[in-house]
């Protein structure tokens, strides 16, 4: 009686749709869930470039995109001055594929890239550099200054999702970056990439640890928000999870469950009395 009124109870709890959700785990998560006008560098982030000149400032409030696991949590990250850049790590990768996404706003466009791949411990052989230019399209190169541009436009003020692919690919010089642009749903699976894949044959290919946010320009202005790193397009991107009973619906579930209990002990009861006859 006992186990089927607990199987009972399992049953009502995925019929009714309440479910543990995990997120995969990621090399890197970055919300900037800190007070603002803190220096990133007081959160885990050191600076590679100009550092003390300009630094980047946590900024209020945080950026937001529908579906997105990292939307709306915590602050962002304000790159809008040429001077100090940085950089944050994590476990270097050495084989198969590294992306990161992050929410992108930039409220004045000015040529340059503002995000890349590193090492672990970080040097200055950066990879995946992420570009915008001054008529407003997103770009990426492999590491060249001049970018590969997308030929749909950005709308200055609109916050999109950006996700930058390094594939390590065996062999010497012939890695691959590619960019995707969303403005709207984000896949379930991995799309055509919006730029790219890209190689430079005459340049060496990385083991990625490290992610960098980059000030050029004192025109530029650009905000990014919850920067993720992971393996697996699944890893980067999951679904939304599932939310979590309000009190009402707790009331519906747990009436559910009495009922089905009460008709396991009413189905058993007569299956009982029909067997001693």
């Amino acid at each position: 009686m006992k186990k089927f009124t607990f199987f009972a109870i399992m049953i009502a709890a995925l019929t009714l749709g309440f479910q543990l959700s995990s997120t995969a785990q990621t090399l890197l998560e970055e919300n900037f869930d800190y007070p603002a006008n803190d220096l990133i560098t007081a959160h885990g982030w050191t600076a590679h470039s100009g550092a003390n000149s300009q630094p980047i400032t946590v900024v209020a409030p945080g950026l937001t995109f529908p579906g997105y696991i990292a939307s709306g949590i915590g602050n962002a990250a304000l790159a809008d001055n040429t001077g100090e850049d940085d950089h944050k790590t994590f476990a270097t990768q050495t084989t198969g594929t590294i992306y990161s996404s992050m929410m992108v706003k930039v409220t004045t466009t000015s040529l340059g890239y503002f995000f890349h791949f590193g090492l672990n411990p970080n040097t200055t052989s950066f990879r995946g550099k992420l570009f915008m230019d001054a008529t407003n399209h997103f770009g990426i190169s492999f590491t060249n200054n001049t970018g590969t541009y997308a030929t749909s436009t950005f709308t200055p003020g609109t916050t999109y999702l950006l996700v930058t692919k390094y594939e390590i690919v065996p062999g010497t010089n012939n890695d691959k970056v590619s960019l995707f642009v969303f403005n709207g749903t984000i896949p379930l699976s991995e799309p055509a990439a919006t730029v790219g894949p890209i190689t430079e044959p005459t340049q060496l290919d990385i083991n990625p640890g490290s992610v960098g946010i980059r000030q050029y320009s004192a025109t530029q202005n650009v905000t990014v928000d919850g920067i993720r790193v992971a393996t697996t397009w699944s890893a980067l991107l999951p679904p939304p999870p599932a939310p979590i009973p309000t009190a009402s619906e707790w009331g519906l579930i747990f009436m559910f469950v009495a009922l089905l209990s009460i008709g396991a002990i009413y189905i058993m009861r007569r299956r009982n009395s029909e067997l001693s006859v």
